[in-house]
């Protein structure tokens, strides 16, 4: 008797044990399924109110220089507005603007506007092209300062860049308590300091835009390279109205083998080190111009490449 009721005790013991069990592990479920509801509640209210800024000056530039990549591509997968747009939605976004100077950007202003982008137009100062220094990141910083006074309501603001320079305004914006979402190039960032700790969410463009990453061997272009140089002089050497400078043959170079800019300007540096090419002073409408041609070393190396060429085509 005594034995059956110890039994019946035990019994009884173990039962409220696993009560005890059944109901941490139903309160931890609800606590854990509350938690995450208004997580989500808590998020959902901060994509209500967007703004979103775009350093379209830098973005667009290092996509095209470095992977031929026009931001505002034909393909939806692989534009940036429209990527952007799927995701924060038109009921959500309060601003979008896109800042740079669109003299100088092969970007029609009519795609960006029926895509409903706000289109800053900011002037770049400089001699020419390669040297203007663009103000547009500037622009950009004190829009978006000026956007936590102006409308209090915004809770996200969504930063693309591909300059280092945003980290002041990502930190002063996290310190306002706004919620910060970054989107970025990294081949344009400082590899010193990571940009991302600067945002509360933080992705990577390429993999954003689908870009494809072409992988490109200089040496396959040397030459190519040194056979337009020596064509060049061929048909131009007599003429007195042109001459072959650096810039010049650097975009030629990224039409005629497909190159990024990058690139193009890579296989000029090579061909200068590797002393295949120097400058020389050419007759330019009654002035001596410093001009590109091929040393006696790139003549020879040409020479035997194109020998090589003919001999195994036979």
């Amino acid at each position: 008797m005594e034995q059956k009721n110890e039994l019946l005790i035990t019994n009884k013991s173990e039962l409220a044990d696993k009560v005890k069990e059944a109901q941490q592990e139903i309160g931890e479920f609800f606590g854990q399924a509350m938690g995450n509801f208004f997580n989500n509640m808590a998020t959902q209210s901060q994509y209500k109110n967007v703004a979103i800024f775009v350093d379209y000056d830098n973005v667009y530039w290092t996509l095209m220089n470095n992977y031929q990549h026009n931001p505002d591509h034909d393909d939806p997968e692989k534009n940036l507005f429209e990527k952007l747009w799927a995701k924060y939605g038109v009921d959500n976004v309060r601003t979008f603007k896109a800042y740079a100077d669109f003299d100088r950007i092969e970007t029609e202003l009519t795609s960006l506007q029926k895509k409903r982008v706000q289109i800053r137009h900011v002037y770049s100062r400089g001699k020419d092209d390669k040297s203007k220094k663009n103000s547009s990141d500037i622009e950009l910083c004190i829009d978006a300062i000026e956007s936590t006074y102006k409308d209090e309501k915004i809770s996200c603001y969504v930063i693309v860049t591909a300059d280092s320079d945003m980290i002041p305004l990502l930190s002063r914006l996290m310190y306002k308590g706004k919620r910060v979402e970054l989107y970025y190039v990294p081949d344009g960032v400082s590899k010193y300091i990571d940009i991302t700790t600067y945002a509360h969410y933080s992705q990577n463009l390429l993999e954003l835009l689908n870009v494809e990453i072409k992988r490109y061997n200089i040496q396959d272009y040397i030459i190519p390279a040194l056979e337009f140089i020596q064509q060049w002089w061929n048909h131009n050497k007599e003429k007195d109205d042109r001459f072959l400078g650096a810039g010049w043959l650097v975009e030629k170079f990224e039409k005629i083998f497909s190159l990024p800019s990058t690139y193009a300007s890579k296989l000029l540096d090579e061909l200068q080190i590797q002393d295949y090419v120097h400058q020389v002073n050419k007759k330019f409408k009654g002035e001596m111009k410093p001009s590109l041609a091929l040393t006696e070393k790139g003549e020879k190396y040409l020479s035997v490449a194109m020998t090589e060429v003919a001999a195994s085509s036979d």
